[in-house]
């Protein structure tokens, strides 16, 4: 090419080519590599000594693995259920309440955020036992003869964990209901339905997303949960995240731990696949 040739034209750098704003995206992909996706493959490859797969060999052949596993879905599925159970009145109540009301209903709501979960597992401990107020009042009325056992038992791991997870299953259900046009249920009802099958048939159909995100947000975090089963619970009632710490900090086997760690995460991964399945399954049937 000669001086007096023309300039060949030259295309866009693969920089230039990203959409507009991609740099911004670049502090929070360093902060996921370095602080999410660094120690997620340490966890694995100290699940994996020497390449070998003996750590999962173990969990998945060793009945007490394998019960502990059941046993953690088992209560989770329970406690989303209570849980979600509970929150649909009391969002539906934050969705139709005054201005005051609202105010009160979510101070309610949010205080326990205020205080840390180990104080509020070990409030559970003052309710539930022997004298506690939960007897007490059943003793008062008449209901029971002699205390109820409350404490070191999966019904008190329950009640603990409803508390703690409440809020995560609410606040979904409230930004849906507070969305949903009650005018919907006046004309069910000028139409001749009855409340609960204008609540069936019009009102429940439009809240199911909210429903779909509490029951995800508080099974999965019901998975993982520690602290509360450990202060509430019996050895029988262990769950994987007390089995995960027992491994690191009693038996000191890290490989051991980081396998049932990695258990732990797949586990919570599946029952994300599930619910989104569902979501988009609902999603599909609404839209035709």
């Amino acid at each position: 090419m000669t001086l007096s040739s023309p300039a060949i034209p030259r295309g866009p750098t693969l920089v230039e080519r990203l959409p507009r704003g991609s740099a911004l995206l670049v502090p929070a992909l360093l902060f996921l590599l370095l602080f999410y996706v660094y120690p997620l493959a340490q966890l694995i490859g100290a699940s994996l000594p020497g390449g070998s797969g003996k750590n999962y060999a173990l969990i998945f052949s060793r009945p007490v693995f394998l019960r502990v596993i059941a046993e953690t879905f088992r209560v989770s599925l329970v406690v989303m259920a209570v849980t979600v159970l509970v929150a649909f009145p009391y969002a539906y109540a934050m969705a139709n309440a005054g201005r005051r009301a609202l105010l009160f209903l979510t101070v309610a709501l949010l205080i326990p955020f205020w205080v840390s979960l180990l104080l509020r597992s070990f409030s559970w401990i003052v309710l539930l036992q022997n004298t506690g107020l939960v007897n007490q009042m059943l003793l008062g009325l008449g209901l029971i003869e002699k205390p109820l056992k409350l404490i070191r038992t999966e019904t008190g791991v329950i009640l603990g964990m409803v508390h703690v997870l409440l809020p995560y299953a609410v606040l979904p259900l409230y930004s849906v209901m507070k969305k949903i046009d009650m005018r919907l249920m006046e004309a069910s009802s000028i139409c001749g339905a009855s409340w609960f099958h204008g609540f069936r048939r019009v009102y429940l159909p439009m809240a199911l997303p909210g429903v779909l995100a509490a029951a995800i947000l508080t099974f999965t975090l019901a998975l993982g949960f520690y602290i509360t089963p450990a202060l509430l619970g019996s050895p029988r009632d262990m769950m994987i995240a007390q089995m995960i710490a027992g491994q690191f900090s009693e038996q000191l086997n890290f490989g051991l731990g980081a396998a049932l760690a990695v258990v732990l995460m797949a586990l919570t991964g599946l029952a994300f696949a599930v619910f989104g399945l569902g979501r988009m399954l609902l999603a599909r049937r609404v839209a035709a």
